[in-house]
């Protein structure tokens, strides 16, 4: 849709401002880096300062437009509704298309702005980088204006009259109605604008390197590595809490489905870490020449990939948007980031790059080469994981015929990466300490158990699938394997890199050295414990149902429901049930000024009888000294002075022969009552939250107790669950129920082993958090 207006509003001018201001700080920085001036620096500060100014301002209305309901916005009318609470009325804001990009907008300009006023990046190549950087802001802008987040809803909707408002909003996507997802796109788009500096920063370097230039690359580096980690580290971060969220809301009882946009988000992940093991590898002893800039430069276009996962329509996804202006946009900046990264380093490589020749003493299974393993294997993972986004749609594309990928595609093709992986790390932080004969030697025997533990399977639920004869060949290898093949690598990988550590710490004064090198040993232990503990997850996680009937008197009856769940050793008890509705008729009706506020034909209102009169035999009663008045329709409602009540009726507009005109809500005895005793039968809440409280035993053994719930969206037509999780460190016990009215249906899961994924994660992050501190402070020192 092309929402350009004759007249824009005052959104959609910021968005015009923005996109004019970025596009000539572009423009400018590009000539001043080509005619090697700096003679128009104030005109380039002032427009990328507007630029950045414009888009933040945007991004502020918008959200205060979400505050205050303002459905005279087309968009804010799609994503929220005056149910909601402030917390999810503030992450409307971002929760579709053009509100997302906004921010992603808003976010980027801010980072691609501070490379321009900070003096921190000086020389000519700079001025290109800010340039690049300022570019992708401008092509956002531009996207924004061709498909607004701030279009009027007469112009989204032709048919509705001049100067009509919504009463109320037509609703957050119910699925985003959570905690978790409230700090998640902040969060994820926060990690992917600061991407687009070493996106510049890397075509910058190749651009020098053809044109005989030095480049800023050296300069640049050590601001550039502290952005990648905090990049890694809000994408994990975002990662998990989109985990957390599927866990706990969706009632999938999984982490993890290989869905396209959870895939979509793994990719980039993967690339960064490659990214960060190359660039740390060059900074150190200057190889990966090429691949270090290119993979900082390939970085931003791999992020822009799984954003078109979301938004272009073209990959179906239960998360997925539809596709639109936004997703050609999209679309645009892909194909132009994604060739300028890949074509500049394949030609340099090609044409111009030196071969770098392995030392003549030294030994092929060295440290270099056990590191290039590593790099080359998160480079694997990523192309399996992003084989598996495009292989449907290409093949869709070639022969017309819809395919589908299964989760044995990653997980199969993957599993013998991440044991290599595993080993390869190992050894390398062995070699590390300088005895390689050590290394090797128990390299060997752990690689040896590691091939002995694949094919020890103590039950059939150790393989790591149950391959068809039809299936492909490596499926059929790989899935009769045994997990048990997982611990004495992951084993290992943690042992080598606490021997690396110890050894390295010891007898070094320094605090930051130690301080860093702690980060790095936590990121790579919680790396082996979330390995491990998601394999565990999912080949021993167990699950059983059972249906209940009556559910919905169980509240009425002093004695509960209890029943045996059929193949397991449980019992489940309920207790008690409660439909809860929201918002509650005292929440949903207007007050005086709300009915005078929108147009609608009938509403609920609240308010004092602040005085009451009859007009030509028909009782009116004022509300709050106001203009709006009830009428009696029937005769049948009693209308008494200082009550306060609530009545839905019919609403007509007389004119009053005053400036104000006066508006009449016309109820009856059975659709008003006071506010102690409302008529709550004639108003239907947006959503019914059903509550059931359940204990669950095994034997005479309580194993978890709580109330379940799902939440019915009336208008929506979906339904969303909150479990029972009883956690404890074997493992977690999942309880969700679905409801449909008398009846309801209890499943109970089991995942071993599941909080040892958040614990590995924590150690994850925790190490990166702490080498990105240590690390500034290392390098000052």
């Amino acid at each position: 849709m092309f929402s350009l207006q004759t007249t824009p509003t005052p959104g959609t001018a910021l968005l015009v401002v923005a996109a004019f201001a970025s596009s000539l700080a572009a423009i400018l920085l590009l000539y001043s880096y080509l005619d090697r001036t700096d003679d128009l620096r104030r005109v380039i500060l002032g427009a990328a300062g507007v630029s950045a100014g414009a888009l933040v301002a945007a991004h502020s209305y918008l959200t205060y437009q979400f505050i205050v309901g303002d459905y005279t916005n087309a968009y804010v009318w799609r994503n929220t509704a005056d149910y909601l609470p402030l917390l999810y009325r503030f992450t409307g804001a971002y929760a579709s298309h053009e509100g997302s990009i906004l921010l992603w907008a808003t976010l980027a300009a801010v980072v691609a702005t501070w490379t321009v006023f900070s003096g921190y990046f000086e020389g000519r190549g700079s001025r290109l980088v800010q340039s690049l950087s300022l570019s992708v802001v401008a092509i956002f802008a531009t996207m924004l204006v061709a498909q607004s987040p701030f279009t009027p809803i007469e112009v989204a909707f032709p048919d509705t009259p001049s100067g009509f408002v919504p009463p109320d909003g037509d609703g957050l996507n119910p699925l985003l109605v959570n905690p978790w997802m409230a700090i998640h796109p902040p969060i994820t788009f926060s990690a992917y604008s600061l991407l687009i500096v070493p996106f510049a920063l890397g075509v910058t370097h190749f651009v020098s390197l053809f044109r005989g230039e030095e480049s800023v690359f050296e300069a640049w580096l050590p601001s550039m590595v502290k952005w990648l980690r905090v990049s890694w580290l809000l994408l994990t971060a975002a990662i998990v809490f989109g985990g957390i969220w599927a866990y706990s809301v969706l009632g999938w009882g999984g982490f993890w489905s290989w869905d396209p946009v959870e895939t979509a988000v793994l990719v980039p992940w993967l690339a960064l870490t490659a990214s960060l093991h190359a660039i740390n590898r060059y900074e150190k002893t200057g190889e990966y020449a090429v691949f270090a800039p290119a993979s900082a430069a390939l970085a931003f276009p791999i992020v822009v990939f799984a954003t078109t996962v979301v938004r272009s329509g073209v990959f179906r996804s239960v998360h997925s948007f539809a596709s639109g202006g936004i997703g050609t946009g999209i679309l645009f900046l892909l194909a132009v980031t994604g060739s300028v990264a890949l074509a500049l380093p394949l030609a340099y490589w090609l044409l111009a790059a030196d071969d770098l020749d392995r030392p003549a003493n030294e030994s092929w299974l060295s440290r270099r080469t056990v590191y290039h393993v590593t790099v080359l294997a998160f480079t694997v993972l990523a192309f399996i994981s992003m084989w598996g986004l495009a292989f449907p749609v290409i093949r869709n594309a070639a022969t017309g015929v819809e395919v589908s990928v299964s989760q044995d595609h990653y997980n199969l093709w993957s599993y013998p990466v991440v044991v290599l992986t595993l080993l390869a790390g190992g050894l390398y932080a062995l070699l590390d300490t300088g005895r390689r004969r050590l290394a090797l030697g128990v390299t060997g025997v752990v690689a040896i158990l590691t091939a002995v533990g694949a094919f020890v399977a103590p039950t059939p639920n150790w393989y790591l699938s149950d391959p068809s004869a039809l299936d492909p060949l490596v499926y059929r290898i790989v899935g009769n394997l045994s997990v048990l093949s997982i611990i004495p690598p992951a084993a290992f990988f943690a042992a080598g890199w606490i021997t690396r550590y110890v050894s390295r710490v010891r007898g070094v004064p320094s605090r930051s050295f130690k301080l860093r090198e702690t980060g790095i040993v936590l990121i790579h232990i919680g790396a082996a414990v979330l390995v491990v503990a998601v394999s565990f997850v999912y080949l021993f996680s167990t699950s059983a149902s059972v249906a209940l009937i009556g559910v919905d008197e169980v509240g009425n009856d002093p004695e509960p429901i209890v029943q045996d769940v059929p193949n397991s050793e449980y019992t489940v008890e309920i207790t008690d049930y409660e439909a809860v509705g929201s918002p509650t008729i005292e929440e949903a009706a207007r007050s005086p000024s709300g009915v005078l506020r929108v147009d609608e034909d009938v509403s609920i209102v609240r308010g004092e009888i602040t005085e009451t009169n009859e007009i030509e035999g028909t009782a009116v009663a004022r509300l709050d000294d106001s203009e709006v008045w009830l009428a009696n329709a029937d005769g049948t409602a009693s209308f008494d002075v200082g009550t306060e009540v609530i009545a839905r009726g019919t609403v007509f507009e007389v004119d009053s022969g005053t400036a104000a005109e006066a508006v009449y809500v016309y109820t009856d005895g059975p659709n008003m009552g006071p506010l102690s005793d409302p008529p709550r039968e004639v108003h239907t809440p947006r959503v019914t939250s059903h509550e059931l409280d359940v204990t669950v035993y095994e034997g005479d053994e309580t194993v978890a107790s709580g109330t379940i719930a799902e939440q019915e969206y009336l208008r929506a037509e979906m339904n969303t669950n909150d479990p029972v999780i009883e956690r404890s460190i074997t493992g977690d016990t999942y309880i969700v129920g679905s409801m449909n009215g008398p009846g309801a249906s209890i499943t109970i899961d089991t995942y071993p082993l599941a909080n040892h994924i958040w614990f590995g994660v924590v150690l994850m992050l925790l190490g990166m958090a702490t080498l990105t501190v240590a690390d500034g402070w290392f390098r000052k020192r």
